[in-house]
């Protein structure tokens, strides 16, 4: 989803700097091997239509690829209880002090309340990809409820990767076992998506509320929006219930990852807050509620027919985000939560980020699996290109690509380095946290010296939201010729 899921009247971040893109929006895509298109255009000033390309993309050679013939998991890796002995950071890990700092000693009753399992497996040739996922025991009793799987399936004659997330509470994904290299391409096909939207016109469909089952109640607990966000009382002692539903009102939302890239190796399910600080790029479905759509929190919608936009709540709510995070706000307010700024990429903005909200088409989950979608992003020595093909409502039949540089305008993509080499130290800070209950400061942030591989990710990241299935295949790896 869309990084910050908070409807509008959330406070937003106080950096309010214009970022600015690259883009180049094309008709179709070729096969990889050929491609001729420009992915390199000359920086443009926001608000205004960037100049023709004058770079040409590299040509590419297949380092890796996976269909799902064969068998996943064969050796059926058991779950094993996470301790946290070794977490990704401090900050808004599921442990993370954040949470702590905010809502007191009630959040870690809350989040001693249930235990967290993890399965990892590889897959592919030489183990390339990974399989990561996460399930909860709520009751502690030793048994996992809701188990996600990722297993093989097949859909319109292709074998593909079933993922399925029966419960909010669980995260099944699937990254690269090793980081990616400096320069590269990512793609897939996305066969099937259930994670929300409408069918037929409405969200209640196969006996679901958006892709959620409507038995009990589906909250973020224990990682709410901050005490101070609206949708709840913002006491961690509440019960499970009264915390920010998910299934319906101003909070309702599903979601999934089509393709996105993070900052940090062994990327797995986490709390959805803890990925607000940790992506450099993604392309995503945010699956808004009626509810949160009638109050503008769907934001708006590029149709690519025509280059206008239209509310999100009169859209067929499958949308597609193309984005990049630039930095964060390094001094949020009590009650708050940090995150890295958005910038949303669409043809109707002429490819140009723009810090609001906004969908660059809307896939057909209708036409699927007979037709399907193919998500790739690449990384050259400028930037970064995201792009979607399929058949799009109102759009038809195209490819969506935008290529935004690491920086533009003196604002960067955030920890865009890959290698210390290419980045001087000019954006480093200190996270500060002042709350209620406690307070923390997180130096360096981004100093000199520092390197962040890149790793994609692709499926459901957040095992406090997002619910429901999809098949993908034919990952492929390109690296240049």
């Amino acid at each position: 989803m869309p990084g910050n899921p908070a409807p509008p009247r959330r406070p937003r971040p106080r950096r309010r700097q214009q970022y600015a893109v690259a883009a180049l929006v094309c008709a179709a895509l070729t096969v990889p091997l050929s491609l001729s298109t420009a992915n390199a255009a000359p920086e443009a000033s926001a608000g205004k239509k960037p100049t023709k390309p004058q770079a040409a993309a590299p040509r590419w050679k297949l380092l890796h690829s996976e269909d799902f013939a064969k068998p996943l998991d064969p050796g059926h890796t058991p779950w094993t209880k996470e301790t946290y002995d070794h977490p990704f950071d401090t900050i808004m890990e599921d442990n993370g002090q954040w949470y702590h700092n905010d809502y007191g000693d009630d959040w870690d009753a809350a989040f001693n309340s249930f235990d967290t399992y993890r399965k990892d497996f590889k897959v592919g040739e030489d183990g390339w990809l990974t399989a990561s996922l996460s399930a909860r025991d709520a009751d502690k009793d030793g048994t996992i409820e809701n188990e996600p799987t990722i297993t093989n399936g097949t859909e319109a004659g292709r074998s593909v990767a079933e993922m399925k997330v029966p419960n909010l509470t669980g995260g099944a994904i699937l990254r690269p076992t090793k980081a990616l290299p400096d320069r590269y391409r990512i793609e897939y096909h996305l066969k099937t998506i259930n994670f929300g939207g409408k069918r037929g016109g409405t969200i209640d469909y196969d006996d679901k509320i958006n892709g959620y089952t409507k038995d009990g109640c589906k909250t973020q607990h224990p990682w709410g929006e901050g005490s101070n966000s609206p949708g709840w009382e913002g006491d961690a002692s509440a019960p499970y219930c009264e915390w920010q539903d998910v299934r319906e009102g101003p909070y309702g939302y599903n979601g999934f990852h089509y393709l996105g890239i993070v900052d940090f190796a062994d990327p797995a399910p986490r709390n959805n807050h803890f990925w607000h600080y940790r992506r450099k790029a993604l392309m995503d479905g945010f699956y808004v509620h009626p509810d949160r759509a009638a109050t503008g929190g769907g934001g708006r919608v590029c149709d690519p027919a025509t280059n206008t936009y239209l509310d999100y709540k009169d859209s067929n709510f499958n949308t597609v985000n193309m984005w990049i995070n630039g930095l964060p706000n390094w001094t949020p307010g009590k009650g708050g939560l940090t995150g890295n700024s958005q910038w949303f990429m669409t043809s109707c903005s002429g490819g140009v980020a723009e810090n609001q909200l906004s969908s660059a088409a809307e896939l057909q989950p209708e036409l699927m699996p007979n037709q399907d979608y193919t998500f790739a992003i690449e990384r050259d020595a400028t930037g970064y290109t995201l792009e979607a093909t399929g058949n799009f409502a109102r759009g038809g039949k195209r490819t969506l690509r935008f290529h935004r540089n690491f920086v533009v305008n003196n604002v960067p993509i955030w920890h865009y380095n890959v290698k210390a080499s290419e980045y001087d130290g000019a954006y480093n800070n200190t996270l500060v946290q002042n709350d209620n209950n406690g307070s923390a400061s997180w130096p360096d942030q981004w100093p000199k010296g520092s390197a962040y591989p890149d790793y994609f990710v692709i499926g459901d990241l957040y095992t406090n939201v997002y619910e429901g299935d999809a098949s993908v295949t034919d990952i492929k790896l390109y690296v240049p010729k």
